[in-house]
């Protein structure tokens, strides 16, 4: 198969003010004017509906080591994205990289003044996230354009490659492991790359599952930090003894963990530690591995730290927290990237700021800014002057006065534990008396909500709805107690939470008692459910959208349960037993729900199997309930098409609009959210008896 196809540079652009490096008008230069072609009887939106599907319109933004050049990821009408080189003294593209069929870049990294390096990834309809990783290099001038990763023997050429370091100008370090085998904890592979040639010579393998590799200054692996295959919450280490063999230390995650991060800078002897043991949320230790002693850097009392931000050496210099606002915590305030950091934060006070990569001489910085109104911009800045100059606008097409501000909140649930959340507002709307969608993130166990720009929450609160998003009890990032504790607790003081929200947002006056809906997605399609199950008359409607309605079929079904480790976690998380996990469940119960409920499942799902979608139905036509049904054929856990978006996304606003927005419970549904072009997905309305 060709991967890549020859593209050639189409366009110059030179600025009459030099002062100013725009890389997104170097890149337009080669982009069409997409027109978009607006549907959905809703009438006026402050953001056109058809903007929030626009993907971000340039990525990677990078800058060479000499400062000469700019490179970039453009992103194409069909959402995969071409990496391109930019002239920096011209501002015109020079080269582009563009790989066939499926096929798009999705990082980008400069391995020398004249080569660059693109990790590249397949789309699919059906599968979540990253399916295979793939690297190709090219010359600036556009030569020796190919692909330098081709897999290896140890997975039978069906392995995926991850950059992991570099060792000099020709030569950098890869990460190997099995592509689409997550399921198997694979070993992982650490090789030496050719970054013209493709020859590989393989450095190491992991001497446990599913592991990362620590390295010393010396490029040395001294530990392995990874997991149990037969365990949900076992962490392992693999550290290198005085014979060259490797000592294994293992520990519960649910119990306390301590395991190494990096050597520490200039400290011989000396690494970073996290630690939950000593208090639940995440303590950053010193640790000298030859006298045991060691100090704490930081911890905070509630939350955990997300992110871990390290220089291109991997010093750790920050540590990021998100409490209410993200916050960078600078743990070593000499290191170069920490006092970047602290300038710009100065500039832009209330924004996230990721420092994206340098020029050699450490003078020239590309740096990426975002919040909850923008999806992000980059800007390049220059230590010597302290000049910051624009590059790109990732989504230009959006006016974020126009965007729904995200708020956090925090309130006391019914046994006295604190909660927190946030909430997105409706724009050129008083914040009194709204129509409400409570939106529980999925997962549970691990994931949580953040302040910052979310295409969902933002595409529902445009549409005139406030929407709230809560880090119910067993969401990650509030410390082990908080994620641990709660496991067997689906559907209880987990859900009550969510309950608790809905009646804060009401008695502040935020929300109108009686405009009220629910609607999640995985784990949130089945707090949804098991809203309206417990609280009958406290929600308008119910959207589940690929949702776990019966955790006996969780168990049965589905690529969860198909490892040892997957059958222990849906026991341990959703009930020991076949009773609990029955009474824990919504589809046994619909007999309780009063509120209409809009079912959205794709055919292919394996992580909420077809069979949650097909019980819940038929529960609920069985009790002749109102109900509305959206299948997507091609779609797993999610889906992932544009078209199929589109449309999820306009019959879920008509569904809310008609139950807690202008419109009206008896009104027929819309019959314009089929994108132009698009065959539709499978749809049907069930009228069904109210009620009371």
């Amino acid at each position: 198969m060709k991967f890549l196809k020859d593209y050639a540079v189409v366009a110059v652009f030179t600025f009459a003010t030099l002062s100013i490096f725009n890389v997104s008008a170097a890149l337009a230069a080669i982009s069409k004017n997409d027109e978009t072609i607006p549907f959905l009887s809703l009438g006026k939106l402050p953001i056109p509906f058809e903007d929030l599907f626009r993907p971000a319109a340039y990525t990677n933004i990078r800058i060479s080591p000499d400062g000469k050049y700019f490179a970039a990821g453009k992103v194409r009408d069909d959402g995969m994205i071409d990496g391109v080189i930019i002239e920096r003294r011209t501002m015109s593209v020079v080269s582009t990289i563009q790989m066939s069929g499926s096929y798009g870049i999705t990082d980008i990294r400069w391995a020398n003044k004249e080569r660059v390096l693109f990790h590249f990834t397949s789309s699919g309809a059906t599968y979540e996230g990253t399916y295979a990783w793939g690297l190709a290099g090219m010359n600036v001038d556009g030569t020796r354009k190919d692909i330098i990763w081709r897999g290896t023997s140890d997975y039978g050429g069906n392995e995926a490659a991850m950059l992991s370091g570099r060792i000099d100008d020709k030569h950098y370090r890869v990460l190997v492991y099995p592509s689409g085998e997550g399921l198997k904890f694979p070993y992982l592979y650490a090789y030496k790359l050719n970054i013209y040639t493709g020859k590989t010579t393989r450095i190491a393998r992991s001497p446990i599952r599913s592991a990362t590799p620590i390295f010393d200054k010396d490029k040395n692996i001294t530990h392995w930090v990874g997991y149990q295959p037969s365990s949900f919450k076992h962490f392992v280490v693999a550290s290198r003894n005085a014979s060259g063999d490797w000592d294994e230390t293992v520990y519960d995650e649910s119990k306390g963990i301590f395991l190494p991060v990096a050597w520490v800078k200039g400290r011989k002897d000396w690494m970073w530690y996290v630690d939950t043991i000593e208090a639940p949320t995440m303590g950053l230790y010193q640790v000298n591995e030859k006298t045991g002693e060691k100090r704490l850097v930081y911890r905070h009392p509630k939350v955990d730290y997300d992110e871990i931000l390290s220089d291109d050496d991997g010093n750790p210099w920050g540590a990021v927290i998100n409490y209410d606002y993200p916050q960078v915590i600078y743990l070593d305030e000499e290191n170069l990237y920490a006092q970047t950091h602290k300038r710009l934060q100065g500039t832009f006070p209330n924004q996230y700021i990721d420092v994206i990569d340098r020029t050699r001489d450490n003078n020239e910085w590309v740096v990426h800014i975002r919040d909850d109104r923008r999806m992000g911009s980059y800007y390049l800045y220059n230590q010597f002057d302290g000049a910051l100059k624009f590059l790109a606008n990732q989504a230009e097409w959006i006016d974020p006065t126009n965007v729904p501000a995200t708020h956090p909140i925090r309130f006391t649930a019914r046994d006295g534990m604190e909660i927190n959340g946030y909430i997105t507002l409706p724009v050129n709307k008083t914040a009194k008396k709204l129509p409400l969608i409570i939106l529980p993130h999925g997962g549970p166990h691990g994931p949580r909500d953040y302040w910052g720009y979310n295409n969902e929450r933002i595409m529902f609160a445009n549409a005139g709805f406030a929407v709230m998003h809560i880090n119910y009890r067993g969401s990650g990032g509030y410390g082990r107690n908080f994620l641990f504790d709660w496991y067997g607790h689906w559907g209880l003081e987990m859900q009550d939470d969510l309950t608790d929200a809905t009646y804060w947002a009401i008695q502040s006056g935020i929300a109108d008692q009686d405009r009220v809906c629910i609607y999640g997605a995985s784990y949130g399609g089945y707090a949804a459910l098991m809203g309206v199950v417990k609280e009958p008359d406290l929600y308008q409607c119910a959207i589940g959208y690929v949702g776990v309605y019966d955790l006996n079929t969780l168990l049965e079904t589905g690529d969860i349960p198909l490892r040892k480790a997957g059958a222990d976690y849906v026991k341990e998380a959703a009930g020991a037993t076949e009773e609990k996990r029955r009474a824990q469940s919504s589809t046994p119960h619909v007999d309780r729900i009063k509120a209409p409920v809009f079912l959205v499942h794709g055919k292919r799902d394996v992580r909420a199997h077809w069979d949650h979608y097909t019980g819940m139905r038929e529960a609920l036509l069985a009790q002749q309930h109102r109900l509305e049904t959206l299948v997507i054929p091609r779609a797993g856990h999610g889906a992932r098409e544009d078209h199929s978006r589109k449309e999820i996304a306009c019959r879920m606003i008509d569904f809310f609009n008609r139950h807690i927005g202008d419109g009206n419970p008896e009104d027929a549904p819309a019959t314009d959210c089929v994108p132009e072009g698009a065959d539709g997905l499978e749809y049907e309305y069930f009228s069904g008896v109210p009620r009371a």
